[in-house]
């Protein structure tokens, strides 16, 4: 696979310097480097020393590191692809180098005023995330806030309609792929088999410009049954959920100032696409079950995440002060977790294609968690120290 990967941008690469005039192909590739020292308490979830507080220096290639490449023609026809280079960190403690798939994607500009897109991207929902970046491949996937604030949409194939009103907003439109073989978690003592999407998860978007104010609103909804292949499993219980979401984004410049931020709400994010990270309160976003008379329910579980960024432009700097938590609570059921994220990250361009970004953030999986069962949970914190390289072409 990795050797089709490679080959694959190769050929792009070559198509470049062999495309007739009227085409043009844009390459390009970031390379990123981590440099950090990382602490956990001896609540931490994925703590390989549970018990003891434990500590380490790394120096990592993370998975975010790509290379990617973008065609156009005269017939207003493009593509992009980009593929992920790098090594990751697994929860399990294994650590290992791969090549896959981050956008696969082409478009047709069919108007001014309209756009069809296929393919493999992000979706429409939740599109900002904080300024941090540090941290890919520690295990906990710290990066732009997934898990402690951020709902990142991930990377889903789709297909998607996307209609322009001048400069003042966009409404998208997409279809993306909901069989993502989840199912909502702790079923017992019912037992559940695989899922299955009748339709596919429906995302909207509109963006907003409103010259140095950008509003980003979106919501995604995703209905799913599924069959149970437990011989315990109650006739007449419930034998379907939904997922679904609504988020705002705002992005505003104050001279030097640029604040941004986003808030999440819905219900049910473990059992939908998307990125929710392994914090404590994004492995516990799924829906639940609880018994009721003779029939088992399911038992929705309420998410709400968000973040806030404050930078400021210093020369060649740009500080950026964040915070972000995200939250869920079982409708019926004692299920309640929440995690935070607070700390400070300064991207510095050094010359053309070269930044670094020191960093240091804190990360707080909560000590006041709640189990179905009622039972508390201290899920722990950890914390980064470090600088990120950075070298684009």
């Amino acid at each position: 696979m990795k050797k089709l990967f490679v080959a694959v941008f190769a050929a792009l690469v070559l198509v470049a310097f062999t495309v007739p005039a009227m085409a043009k192909v844009d390459v390009g590739g970031i390379v990123f480097t981590d440099f950090y020292y990382m602490t956990e308490n001896n609540s931490s979830i994925y703590n390989p020393v549970p018990g003891d507080t434990y500590s380490r220096v790394r120096l990592q290639v993370p998975h975010v590191t790509r290379l990617k490449a973008r065609w156009t023609n005269e017939d207003n026809v493009g593509m992009y692809i980009e593929i992920g280079l790098g090594g990751q960190n697994t929860i399990a403690g294994g650590e290992r180098n791969y090549v896959y798939l981050r956008h696969a994607y082409g478009w047709w500009d069919v108007s001014p005023q309209f756009q069809i897109m296929a393919g493999q991207s992000t979706t429409p929902f939740s599109q900002l995330f904080p300024s941090m970046t540090l941290g890919a491949s520690d295990g906990y996937l710290n990066i732009i806030g997934i898990g402690y604030g951020e709902f990142y949409s991930g990377r889903s194939p789709q297909v998607r309609g996307t209609f322009r009103f001048g400069k003042l907003a966009r409404l998208e439109v997409a279809f993306v792929d909901a069989n993502t073989n989840t199912h909502p978690t702790d079923l017992s003592p019912a037992g559940i088999g695989d899922t299955d999407a009748k339709l596919p998860r429906i995302d909207i978007g509109l963006p907003l410009h409103f010259g140095a104010i950008k509003l980003y609103p979106s919501v995604f909804y995703n209905y799913k049954t599924f069959n149970s292949t437990n011989s315990a499993w109650i006739p007449g219980s419930d034998d379907d959920f939904q997922s679904w979401g609504a988020s705002l984004g705002f992005r505003g410049g104050f001279g030097p100032v640029v604040v941004s931020a986003e808030y999440q709400y819905g219900q049910n994010w473990g059992n939908t696409s998307g990125t929710m990270g392994v914090s404590w309160a994004a492995i516990n976003s799924g829906a639940t079950t609880r018994v009721v008379g003779t029939k088992v329910e399911i038992d929705d579980t309420k998410c709400q995440s968000g973040w806030i960024d404050v930078g400021f432009k210093l020369g060649p700097a740009t500080p950026h002060l964040i915070y972000g938590m995200f939250k869920v609570n079982g409708d019926e059921n004692s299920n309640r977790a929440k995690s935070q994220m607070y700390g400070v990250s300064v991207p510095i361009d050094l010359a053309k294609g070269f930044r670094i970004r020191p960093e240091v953030m804190w990360y707080d999986d909560g000590d006041d968690n709640r189990t179905v069962g009622g039972a508390t949970v201290n899920a722990g914190k950890h914390a980064l120290y470090g600088i990120q390289f950075q070298i684009a072409f």
